[in-house]
C-alpha cells in the first residue's frame, strides 16, 4: 500500500507489553443517571471486548444479548470502554465484587437508553515508542502528520491473521465455503471486502498524486457523514480543502449506483474491476455503498521524549480509524505483521 510520506527513516519498536498501547473511548453519558441500562466504565488487559461483555452477562445472570458496547477494542492493550447490561427494575449491581485478572469495572451508572454501536466519538490513545533510532527525526515526522495526516486505511486486524477473512469472503461469495456462518461472521466478512477495497483505492490515488478535489470527487464535509459532487466552477473548493473544512473520499463499495462522476468515477472504477468478485459479492448482499475520508489527521496530538530512545504519543482518532495506520507512516518496525503491509 502506498505512502503518503514515503516510508519512514526513523525506526522503533512498541506494543512490547500492553500498557504501551493505551485506547480510552471518547463517549460521555446522559447526565441523567436514571433507568434500566446499567453502564460499566471497564479497564480490561489482555482480553478482548466480546469476551469481556460474556463475562458481564454471566455475572448479571442475563444472556449476551443483553449487553451492549460501542465498539471493539484491541485484546493485547490497555483499553478503557463503555459497556450496558439491560436489568429492568433492578437498582446497580454490586459490580465491585465481579473480580477477574484480565478486567475490572471501574465505575457503574443508570442510564435510559442501551448503549449503541457507534455511539463513541473516537478513541485517544496513548502510545509509548522504544528503541527510537532519531528521536529528533521522529519529533520532525510527527509534525508532518499531525498538519499533513496519514492514508486512512483499515488496519490488518479488520482482515484476520494473514488476511485470512478475505479469503473467506471470496470462498463465501462464490458458494464454495464448507461453514455454516452466523450473522457475526457475515458481517466480518462483508466488513472485510469493503474495507480491502477502500484501501486498495486510498492507495492507488495515493500513488496517482491525485490528492486534491477534482470535479466529480465526493467531498465529506468534516465530522460529518454528510458529502456533496464536488462541480467543476466551484472557485471555493480547494480553499476549503486546505483549510480541512471538506475532504476527499474513497468508496466503500456496495450495492446502489456510483456516487462520484468525471475522470474520478472512471479511476475508482478502474481499481474495482481488479476486485470484481467481491465487489459483485457485496452487490449480492445488499451492502449498502458509502464513502469514507481518505486522508486521516490525528487530533490533540502530543509528543514528549521520555529518554534518548523513548518517545511517549497522545492522540485522537474519530472512530473506525486505525492507530496503526498512523504508526505505519511514522515508524518502521520489526513487528510489521502489527501494521497495515
Amino acid at each position: 500500500m502506498a505512502y503518503l510520506h514515503g516510508v519512514s527513516p526513523v525506526s522503533a519498536t512498541f506494543k512490547q507489553q500492553p500498557e504501551h498501547f493505551e485506547v480510552t473511548e471518547l463517549l460521555e453519558p446522559q447526565a441523567e443517571q436514571a433507568g434500566e441500562h446499567q453502564w460499566l466504565w471497564v479497564e480490561k488487559r489482555g482480553a478482548n471486548t466480546p469476551y469481556v461483555a460474556g463475562q458481564l452477562a454471566k455475572f448479571a445472570g442475563v444472556g449476551e444479548r443483553q449487553v451492549s458496547y460501542a465498539g471493539l477494542k484491541d485484546r493485547h492493550a490497555v483499553t478503557r470502554q463503555w459497556f450496558s447490561v439491560q436489568l429492568p427494575g433492578q437498582p446497580l449491581l454490586a459490580w465491585q465484587d465481579l473480580e477477574h485478572d484480565e478486567f475490572s469495572v471501574q465505575r457503574a451508572l443508570l442510564q435510559p437508553r442501551k448503549l449503541k454501536t457507534g455511539a463513541h466519538q473516537g478513541n485517544g490513545f496513548t502510545l509509548r515508542l522504544e528503541d527510537v533510532s532519531d528521536l529528533t527525526a521522529l519529533r520532525d515526522r510527527w509534525q508532518l502528520i499531525a498538519e499533513k495526516g496519514v492514508p486512512n486505511y483499515f488496519g490488518a486486524q479488520r482482515f484476520g491473521h494473514n488476511g485470512q477473512n478475505i479469503a473467506k469472503a471470496k470462498l463465501w461469495f462464490a458458494g464454495q465455503l464448507r461453514q455454516r456462518l452466523s450473522r457475526t461472521q457475515q458481517g466480518l466478512l462483508l466488513s472485510a471486502a469493503r474495507a480491502l477495497l477502500f484501501n486498495e483505492v486510498v492507495s492507488a490515488r495515493i500513488a496517482a498524486g491525485r490528492l486534491l478535489p477534482e470535479p466529480g470527487d465526493a467531498m465529506i464535509l468534516a465530522g460529518s457523514q454528510s458529502y456533496f459532487i464536488a462541480e467543476p466552477d466551484d472557485p471555493s473548493l480547494l480553499a476549503r480543502h486546505a483549510e480541512g473544512d471538506v475532504l476527499l473520499s474513497a468508496p466503500l463499495p456496495g450495492s446502489g449506483s456510483g456516487i462520484t462522476g468525471h475522470a474520478i468515477a472512471e479511476f475508482e472504477a478502474a481499481v474495482l474491476a481488479d476486485h470484481v468478485e467481491l465487489v459483485t459479492g457485496l452487490q449480492q448482499h445488499r451492502v449498502d455503498a458509502a464513502r469514507r475520508p481518505l486522508l486521516l489527521r490525528p487530533e490533540q496530538s502530543e509528543f514528549k521524549a521520555l529518554d534518548e530512545t523513548t518517545a511517549e504519543l497522545r492522540f485522537n482518532l474519530p472512530k473506525g480509524s486505525f492507530a496503526t495506520s498512523v504508526l505505519r507512516e511514522l515508524i518502521t518496525t520489526q513487528f510489521e505483521n502489527q501494521l497495515l503491509r
